[in-house]
């Protein structure tokens, strides 16, 4: 096994977990009764996001490895977690909206997100070589900005129209990530 294997495992573990804290209780989240489209999107993104950091460990496959580098790339797994455990916490059964759950955790999301944008940037600055300006990407400035509105505004109209522009900005970055390890 090369350490890249051994450490994309690592990795691979957390991101597990993380995606398996929303997957477990996916059911819940859709339940008709409880079900906040807004919310819902959101999670739906957030597990788009794993795949594309699980698809992007490719890129770091012929870096020099040691526990820094390792950090800088098992942290944006860490943040997905705690973005998942925000949206779809374990004891989903004593949430009776998850609109309400929504707006009590939005800003503790919406942070994690920023802070995982950032830290993908930085990575990929220190990993990859990266130009500083191109890390993170102008896609990803457009999102952080609408991230900090997202902080800032509680409107549920807004809230809506947030979760569908940067549902449709992941979307668009997916697609031009098909390549194995675009980062």
């Amino acid at each position: 096994m090369t350490l890249f294997e051994f450490i994309s495992v690592a990795v691979s573990i957390v991101l597990a977990l993380s995606a398996g804290q929303i997957l477990l209780n996916l059911r819940e989240v859709f339940d008709p009764s409880r079900r906040y489209w807004v919310h819902a999107l959101w999670v739906v993104q957030t597990l788009i996001i794993h795949v594309l950091v699980w698809w992007s460990l490719w890129a770091y496959r012929d870096i020099q490895w040691d526990l820094a580098s390792f950090v800088l790339v098992l942290v944006p797994a860490g943040l997905l977690f705690i973005m998942s455990s925000a949206l779809v916490p374990n004891s989903t059964s004593t949430v009776t909206s998850w609109e309400a759950q929504f707006f009590e955790v939005r800003r503790w999301f919406f942070t994690a997100r920023i802070l995982f944008i950032f830290w993908a940037g930085f990575r990929s600055w220190f990993l990859l070589e990266t130009p500083i300006l191109e890390s993170p990407t102008p896609v990803s400035k457009l999102v952080l900005v609408l991230l900090i509105a997202g902080i800032l505004i509680a409107n549920r109209r807004f809230q809506g129209v947030l979760a569908i522009v940067t549902f449709v900005l992941l979307v668009t970055v997916a697609y031009f990530r098909l390549e194995a390890g675009a980062a």
